[in-house]
């Protein structure tokens, strides 16, 4: 049966800012004095908030919480990924077939709504979504909790027994699934680990392309 809901996480699922995102973060971190790669930096913070990623580092560095450093840690993110946002392949076409059909959508990120708006602007999406967006930052707790996802849902009307979540992250598979929702485990990067993610509790989709067929557009 087709979802009534569909929720789109954003960065990974929508636009392809990963890579320039964690190679920012892994040069600001290196900056306070904690030496992980981009890979290292990926595999542990993605999908969760900025706030959350601080508290982290703190903890790694051994050091009190510094709540000066997520505004700036976010800033020079969102700053290197509004220069060259791409499109997650085939997310595009999907979008707007969903928006054409009888279904809800919405996008539920650990970014900010500025962020959104930096990184969906570019790529044509910000006109389709600038009305369903809805950050982590606005709930009490981030990924992997359910919050924003439950938050979302309930915004648009529905249960999110009755939504579809599309994730790439391990933090936001949980969050789906602890949320009621089925969940799509986005898996097209080859960083990816599909088999973590499918152990949580997601179906792996490597094509977006693959979506309308499971959520009934054919």
């Amino acid at each position: 049966m087709s979802p009534k809901l569909v929720i789109f996480d954003c960065d990974g699922v929508l636009v392809d800012t990963e890579p320039i995102a964690n190679e920012k973060l892994a040069e600001f971190l290196s900056e306070l004095g904690l030496d992980l790669s981009r890979d290292e930096c990926r595999r542990q913070f993605q999908g969760k908030m900025i706030e959350d990623v601080c508290r982290h580092v703190a903890e790694l560095l051994d050091r009190p919480f510094d709540p000066t450093l997520p505004p700036r840690v976010r800033r020079t993110i969102e700053d290197a990924v509004a220069i060259d946002v791409k499109p997650v392949p085939g997310v595009v076409d999907l979008v707007h077939r969903v928006a054409a059909s009888e279904m809800s959508y919405c996008v539920a990120s650990s970014g900010s709504i500025p962020k959104m708006h930096s990184t969906l602007g570019p790529v044509g999406l910000l006109p389709l979504m600038e009305d369903v967006l809805f950050s982590a930052q606005d709930v009490q707790r981030g990924k992997p909790h359910p919050d924003i996802f439950l938050a979302a849902a309930a915004a648009m009307g529905h249960r999110c027994e009755d939504a579809i979540v599309i994730e790439d992250s391990l933090s936001g598979v949980q969050a789906g699934v602890a949320a009621g929702a089925r969940v799509l485990g986005y898996a097209g990067d080859p960083f990816t680990d599909a088999d973590a993610l499918r152990n949580e509790g997601a179906e792996i989709i490597h094509r977006m392309e693959d979506v309308g067929e499971i959520i009934g557009l054919g």
